[in-house]
């Protein structure tokens, strides 16, 4: 409050204390709206912190029968993950799978021979090309460091190049491409071309492609149709029941690659039918005639046999057609084929091809299947024109894995296109096989349902603690004395809010029916097997109401526990019908109608959605808070006037209390000064 200043007004009446004490009196009304102010922020607190309870349960239960429901993820597991690992996605089939990881993708890495620390790579346009992509570097010349760096930061993702000193005076070079698979060589074009032969990466290539003769039919049952029509413009046709060799040469280098283009073509009955003879027959006899008389020719009576008719073959499918062999005899057989009229391609690596190799055998038993072979040829995969890799560290190769006895040959070792939804992660090459396998991620579940019972015995406490009846008077045990796992900081915040709501109706309701939703029976595709969240180990305390035959009011709480152990059986071996349990489709419309969780955030959207009852109360209490605070600022001016008024008023009484002392004081003086006269 502002003071008045009287000057020569005299304090000895002590109207200071006066004029405070009456503002004092007055203040009492300022106080009680202060504190119901603060009576209906703490009630605005308590609603917002109910809000986020209410909210934080609705999610967790929505969580467990949404689209993003835990109980659909999958988990794999490999029984070596040095080789091979995998991901599966929420639509991977549970399924088990056996993987041979023959080889690994890998990319040209190209490696010099030891070059002179002073080596300087002239200025010019170096270009390289790895599969569709290219990379052109302009560079003014420099040292091979230099260059080597200015290759790997405009490379980025495509090409990288270092150098390294291999000794104290000289320095070797590599340059690798970063895309793996075959389709990803690494091409010198333009001046870099040039310095691959100047640094000794490349050097010309000492042999030369060939293109394998195509091959004779030693054919089977076959009729002249077939036999017309095996050679065809693309290559040779090799018809049902009948093999086709294609030869090799003598001498085969290491590096060499034999590939091969098929494909195949069904063949119905008619196809493979034979022309039918029409069998003997015997001429009719002339008629004659004798005079007036005509003689009539009859057919011989003699039984003539007739023939045989042709019947199809039975219905042969073999899908191992291509075999190589070798001079000791040996038949090395190769993948079997994918039947179709899309050309597919058969490559069997140098690594792969026996030493002896002599020739390729096609051998097709089918009945009713024929086959078609073109371009068959070996030739070097790191050719590049009339150039080599010089020292290849590594050649750019594809993966290539035997998949439940189907070989998959891949670009890349990450490989997602086998079964939808499972990605295939290849490590490094083995020969025996890897078994993976593709189960329901029952932690993930198991987590989700954790966090559902954690968020109801939050929203639980907090309505416990707010409709707290119990007081110092009461013989009840206080909710709070039941907690003991509380933290201090959080015990202190449930006290301050301890009987905040305590008579009011919609809470008390609300908690009864989530009590009742948790409770309550829910049909699932296990029937009445699992129908409730007891079944599976997520129970209240009530089921344990008594211990040692005392009473115990904290297990009629109405917390939620969970059996760990009930809980993992109930996951591992029926998760479906857990799902079922929080959420279900059953009326046939692809709309999650019944369930825990679906009935949960069913029941809770009226209280959380934004014009809904916790917001409307709480925009109440709003406008309390904002009337209460006017009616504050309003007395608060009123404060100021009133004592502003009474210093006026002790003020003016004051000066004429001291003007009434003055003259009486005069009147004094006076009458001495007359009896003193006499």
């Amino acid at each position: 409050m502002s003071d008045i200043s009287i000057p020569g007004v005299s304090s000895k009446y002590n109207t200071t204390k006066l004029v405070e004490d009456l503002v004092e009196a007055e203040k009492i009304r300022l106080t009680r709206m202060e504190d119901e102010k603060e009576t209906f922020e703490t009630e605005r607190s308590t609603w917002r912190q109910l809000n986020r309870d209410f909210g934080e349960l609705q999610r967790t239960a929505k969580a467990l029968y949404g689209f993003e429901n835990p109980f659909s993820e999958k988990k794999t597991e490999s029984s070596d993950e040095r080789i091979i690992t995998a991901t599966a996605s929420r639509n991977a089939p549970l399924d088990e799978y056996s993987v041979t990881v023959k080889q690994v993708a890998t990319a040209d890495r190209f490696l010099s021979p030891s070059l002179d620390r002073d080596f300087r790579v002239s200025a010019g346009t170096y270009q390289f090309r790895v599969g569709e992509e290219s990379l052109t570097l302009r560079y003014r010349g420099g040292t091979l460091n230099d260059f080597a760096r200015r290759i790997t930061e405009k490379g980025e993702g495509l090409l990288r190049a270092s150098t390294v000193r291999d000794t104290s005076r000289t320095q070797v070079l590599m340059i690798e491409a970063i895309p793996t698979g075959s389709e990803n060589r690494l091409i010198f074009e333009q001046d870099a071309r040039q310095l691959a032969l100047d640094t000794g990466l490349m050097q010309p290539a000492p042999n030369q492609d060939t293109q394998l003769t195509l091959p004779t039919l030693s054919a089977g049952n076959v009729n002249a149709t077939l036999r017309s029509s095996i050679l065809t413009s693309e290559g040779v046709y090799v018809p049902p029941q009948s093999q086709a060799r294609i030869s090799i040469p003598d001498s085969i280098e290491d590096s060499l690659v034999l590939e091969f283009r098929y494909r195949t073509a069904e063949w119905t009955s008619e196809d493979l039918s034979p022309p039918q003879a029409p069998g003997a027959l015997w001429p009719k006899g002339p008629d004659g005639r004798f005079g007036n008389i005509t003689i009539t020719g009859e057919a011989p009576s003699l039984q003539l046999p007739t023939a045989t008719p042709w019947s199809p073959p039975e219905r042969t499918d073999i899908r191992q057609l291509f075999f190589l062999e070798t001079n000791s005899g040996e038949s090395i057989e190769l993948p079997e084929i994918i039947p179709g009229t899309e050309w597919q391609t058969l490559r069997v690596e140098a690594s792969e091809l026996p030493p002896d190799l002599t020739g390729l055998l096609i051998d097709n038993p089918n009945t009713y299947r024929g086959i078609e072979v073109a371009e068959a040829r070996l030739y070097d995969p790191s050719r590049q024109g009339d150039l080599v890799p010089a020292k290849p560290v590594e050649s750019a190769g594809d993966a290539l894995l035997d998949f439940r006895g189907i070989e998959v040959r891949r670009s890349t070792n990450s490989i997602d296109d086998l079964v939808d939804g499972l990605t295939l992660n290849l490590k490094r090459p083995s020969h025996e096989p890897v078994d993976l396998s593709v189960t329901p991620d029952t932690e993930t579940a198991k987590e989700g349902v954790i966090r559902f019972v954690f968020a109801y015995n939050q929203l639980l406490t907090r309505i416990l603690v707010l409709t707290d009846s119990s007081d110092v008077l009461s013989d009840k045990q206080s909710v709070l004395d039941e907690l003991d796992y509380l933290e201090d900081d959080e015990r202190e915040k449930l006290e301050e809010q301890q009987g905040l709501l305590r008579g009011d109706f919609t809470i008390t309701q609300l908690k009864n029916r989530l009590q009742g939703i948790v409770s309550s029976p829910y049909p699932t595709r296990a029937e009445e097997e699992l129908a409730l969240l007891a079944q599976v180990g997520v129970s209240t305390n009530a089921s344990s109401g008594s211990t040692g035959g005392s009473f115990d009011q904290a297990k009629l709480r109405g917390f939620l526990e969970i059996d760990e152990e009930v809980l993992d059986s109930a996951l591992s071996q029926n998760i479906d019908a857990v799902k079922d349990l929080f959420g279900r489709d059953t009326s046939g419309d692809l709309i999650i109608d019944n369930g825990v969780g679906q009935k949960i955030d069913e029941y809770l959207t009226p209280y959380t959605q934004t014009g809904g009852f916790v917001s409307n109360r709480i925009s109440r209490i709003d406008t309390q808070i904002e009337g209460t605070q006017d009616d504050i600022d309003d007395y608060k001016v009123y404060l100021e006037e009133y004592e502003a008024d009474l210093k006026r008023q002790y003020g003016r009484m004051e000066s004429m209390m001291n003007q009434l002392e003055q003259s009486a004081q005069g009147i004094e003086n006076f009458t001495n000064q007359q009896n003193n006269g006499r």
